[in-house]
């Protein structure tokens, strides 16, 4: 039976494995693509340059999450959306591992790295400004705490106190509260959102 103790305990050790993979491949691939960035940007990099960079990539990072979340795995009947449906259908269920991490395959992570990578690397190119690999190393971290911080929202282990309301926040979106797209830095949910909230708009449905 899926409910058994031996079947979450073996779905609980293949998921941490594919969460492992997944970080060591974010790590590298974004790192790669930092570090080509800085070599074809033609100009030297400040430190000034790298910080902005990084507030940048932090932004794009949570304004993509956001579209991605709200517009391609909630809208419409795609099979993005029917994937997606199955993490929020095995929440509280013996099947929950599988389904918490971004993707089970690695390649699923290296194309989110390249194709985030073209525009912040065609905007670098253009405007000269030398952005991309503060922004990309950045866009690595966040994915990487994006993973960690989630798995822990679901499947338990330390996080700071301050992230219980950030888990709050998350765990509403799955008792099906309207918004709530943003999973642990709710950024663009407060931009979008906090009118409707303040109202009690957001409701469940």
């Amino acid at each position: 039976m899926n409910d058994a103790p031996d079947f979450r305990a073996a779905e609980f050790a293949r998921g941490m494995a594919v969460k492992r993979r997944n970080a060591l491949t974010a790590i590298v691939t974004g790192g790669a693509l930092a570090f080509l960035a800085n070599r074809l940007s033609g100009s030297a990099m400040s430190a000034w340059g790298f910080l902005c960079g990084v507030l940048l990539g932090v932004l794009y990072a949570n304004l993509y999450e956001y579209i991605l979340h709200r517009f391609f795995l909630h809208w419409g009947k795609g099979f993005l959306v029917q994937r997606h449906a199955l993490h929020h259908n095995s929440t509280g269920t013996a099947e929950e591992p599988r389904y918490v991490n971004f993707a089970s395959s690695q390649l699923v992570v290296v194309a989110l790295f390249v194709g985030n990578a073209i525009p912040v690397s065609l905007l670098d190119h253009f405007l000269h400004i030398s952005l991309a690999p503060g922004a990309l190393a950045a866009f690595t971290v966040y994915y990487l705490l994006y993973e960690e911080v989630h798995w822990r929202f679901h499947l338990g282990g330390w996080l700071p106190h301050w992230m219980l309301r950030a888990r709050q926040h998350h765990m509403l979106h799955h008792g099906d509260f309207e918004g709530r797209y943003n999973v642990f830095l709710p950024i663009c949910d407060w931009m979008f959102h906090h009118r409707a909230w303040k109202r009690g708009a957001m409701i469940p449905h």
